[in-house]
């Protein structure tokens, strides 16, 4: 199978808002190459300039989320070039090293980046890199299909593209510890119990209910779902009164856009709001 689209676009919603991301190597378990991540960066990258969009969709085309980081063959044309005159009897390339992974670290910033809410919809295995993947994500759905794995820790590595910061986050540190030091699976209904996902659902409802959510996301306001989660991130690792001024400057930004003015007259009027993004 041809790797020619290894991500598929769509825009789906009541208004086009949703972007729909699917990765697009079922017969590798949508195990990430370079060309991959690559689209996936410069797909996010321009997405962030796109105030129609109001919510993120990552999900696996086939039966899988993602297997990981894919080495094998050709999935990484020339991944790790020798610097002319290096030696070829097994000299260390230390810095040649750190500069790849770049190919994967930018991609996972690009992600963490998005202002707009992500959700992980995960129908399968989800791995490695995969795993990590899903955890960056600020809401997920999951299948009962699904299965998590640190898988790095199996190869003598360590959860480096983020889940070191994600997973203690998002299932607690007992349970990241637990999950990075052994890399034993996790069971999709461990991991729901866990926290990992916002719902856990059978195979046959997992995208309707993704979707249901996605839409709920897109009817709401932008400007204040934006600064929500900026100041979620921003503000995690502060004291309590600092964040507070940090809201107090994010405020009248919202509380005085349109959205802000419509919220407030709709609640009046008790009827539903209709939020335009400005």
């Amino acid at each position: 199978m041809s790797d020619e689209q290894p991500i598929l676009q769509e825009r789906r919603g009541e208004a086009n808002g949703i972007l729909w991301l699917t990765l697009n190597r079922p017969h590798k378990l949508n195990a990430l190459t370079f060309p991959l991540l690559k689209e996936m960066r410069e797909i996010l990258f321009h997405a962030r300039f796109d105030r129609t969009i109001r919510c993120i969709v990552i999900t696996g085309a086939g039966r899988g989320f993602c297997a990981g980081m894919d080495f094998s063959g050709a999935a990484n044309p020339n991944p790790d070039p020798r610097p002319e005159g290096l030696d070829e009897a097994g000299t260390a390339d230390i810095e040649g090293y750190r500069l790849n992974f770049r190919h994967e670290t930018e991609t996972y910033i690009a992600l963490r980046r998005m202002e707009v809410p992500i959700i992980a919809m995960v129908n399968g295995p989800c791995v490695g890199a995969g795993f990590d993947l899903a955890s960056h994500c600020d809401l997920a759905v999951v299948s009962t299909a699904a299965r998590f794995q640190v898988a790095y820790v199996k190869r003598g590595l360590y959860a480096d593209l983020g889940g070191f910061w994600s997973l203690p986050k998002v299932v607690g540190w007992r349970k990241a510890m637990e999950l990075m030091m052994t890399g034993r699976f996790m069971s999709a209904e461990e991991a729901h119990e866990a926290g990992f996902s916002n719902y856990l659902v059978e195979p046959e409802k997992l995208e309707g209910r993704t979707m249901e959510l996605a839409l709920e996301i897109e009817a709401g306001p932008p400007i204040g779902q934006k600064i929500g989660k900026l100041l979620a991130v921003r503000t995690a690792n502060m004291d309590f009164d600092t964040a507070m001024q940090w809201s107090e400057s994010a405020i009248p930004l919202v509380g005085m856009s349109w959205d802000g003015r419509e919220g407030a007259q709709a609640f009046r009027e008790k009827r539903d709001a209709k939020f335009k993004g400005f």
